[in-house]
């Protein structure tokens, strides 16, 4: 094993953009040096499973960039406006945040049945033109992150494509990136123009559903905010934003990842063909072994000590998921896939108070996306794996393609 004199380059290893695969790594920095300060990045990465757990849920941490000390206020004031109060992150109240106690109200019964019957029908429109194909299919451009825009934006009431769909989805992934604390100067000022305007065009559509309601969960959160839980329509606007940020991007990343370590353990691959009863714990395995999410970020809202380490007011941590759910003292032998694993310790979405807020709507769409894939690629398939197209900036190298050969 290696020393922990050998802890900083470890660290560098695993946060380097061209890591395709952090894991091994992380597991020297699990068991050497599991809360590490990382000069490059200045920050701590917290890589054990109870440490990660604990955090998620403590409050001398925050999910909120404005307690970090290198916190830089947006430069728009419209863009303040939108981007410093999100409506999921922690705060001082011991009570759930307004935007879980909508979200709540507006999740009832018969609206998540709605949204079930969303997923099946964009998946079934999706994945229908890729049935009989021959060829390389990129799975991730033609698939994954096809549907995970489209039932973002059918579950809102956004339409995928034409007059404000196009542009919805641009400004999505642009103000989604505000979570990074990372960005440079002109990404992040594209950041805080994407979320004024896509912030203007959400309060246009909660004015429409004011005045007519449509079976959408934008109408769902305009009739919750006049029931138990009053919100104003820019509250209700922030609520929207924070559920396009879990949702735009992420399913359909996750997703292709699944598909790729499918198609590299062919064992687990035809277990899962032989018995799709096992699909919803596959789920929860594959985003375990490999989610594409290397760390959430929080702020210290007051310095305390982690394992002999001073973490101080304003720092920056990262709450590193790889190493969670890597974690051998929680899930043994942890580098093996094994579809049949209770993972139902993973961390994939969270703990405590920040547990996604659309966690099992994005396994619906997982389930279903991945039965469509199953059923799409031949048994012959092969991943040409020396062809994908890796992104080249971010703290983990991620995926850009999938290319998989259907055969003739």
């Amino acid at each position: 094993m290696t020393s922990p004199l050998n802890a900083t380059s470890l660290a560098e290893l695993a946060l380097d953009p061209s890591s395709r695969d952090p894991a091994p790594v992380i597991a020297e920095l699990r068991e050497h040096s599991p809360v590490h300060w990382l000069p490059g990045l200045d920050a701590w990465v917290v890589t054990r499973h109870e440490d990660v757990r604990m955090l998620f849920s403590d409050p001398r941490v925050t999910a909120d960039p404005r307690s970090y000390e290198r916190y830089e206020p947006p430069g728009d004031v419209a863009a303040e406006r939108w981007l410093a109060e999100m409506p999921f992150r922690s705060s001082d109240d011991a009570e759930p945040s307004l935007g879980r106690r909508l979200v709540s109200a507006a999740f009832t019964p018969r609206a998540v049945a709605r949204m079930q019957q969303c997923v099946a029908d964009v998946v079934e429109e999706l994945a229908a033109p890729l049935r009989g194909r021959s060829g390389v299919v990129d799975l991730l451009g033609e698939l994954t992150e096809p549907i995970a825009r489209a039932v973002i934006g059918h579950i809102l009431g956004v339409p995928p494509t034409g007059e404000g769909g196009d542009s919805f989805v641009k400004l999505a992934r642009k103000a989604t990136r505000a979570i990074n604390p990372f960005l440079p100067p002109a990404k992040r000022a594209q950041t805080e123009q994407a979320g004024v305007e896509m912030g203007r065009y959400v309060l246009s559509l909660i004015a429409e559903r004011r005045q007519t309601t449509r079976a959408d969960l934008i109408s769902d959160l305009v009739l919750a905010s006049r029931d138990d839980t009053p919100a104003t329509d820019e509250e209700i606007a922030k609520v929207i934003a924070g559920i396009v940020s879990a949702g735009t991007g992420t399913a359909g990343i996750t997703g292709a990842r699944a598909l790729r370590t499918l198609l590299r353990h062919p064992d687990q691959l035809a277990t899962l063909r032989a018995d799709r009863s096992i699909l919803p714990g596959a789920v929860e395995e594959l985003m375990r072994y490999d989610s594409g999410v290397f760390g959430m970020p929080r702020y210290v809202r007051e310095g305390f000590l982690l394992r002999g380490q001073s973490l101080r007011r304003g720092q920056l941590v990262v709450l590193s998921l790889t190493g969670a759910n890597r974690d051998p003292s929680v899930f043994p032998d942890p580098d093996r896939l094994d579809l049949r694993r209770n993972a139902k310790e993973a961390l994939s979405f969270g703990h405590g108070a920040h547990y996604c807020i659309g966690a099992n709507l994005a396994r619906i769409e997982l389930q279903r996306m991945l039965g469509a894939a199953l059923d799409l690629i031949p048994l012959e398939g092969a991943l040409l794996e020396e062809e994908i197209r890796w992104s080249t900036g971010g703290i983990l190298s991620q995926l850009r393609s999938l290319p998989v050969d259907f055969g003739n």
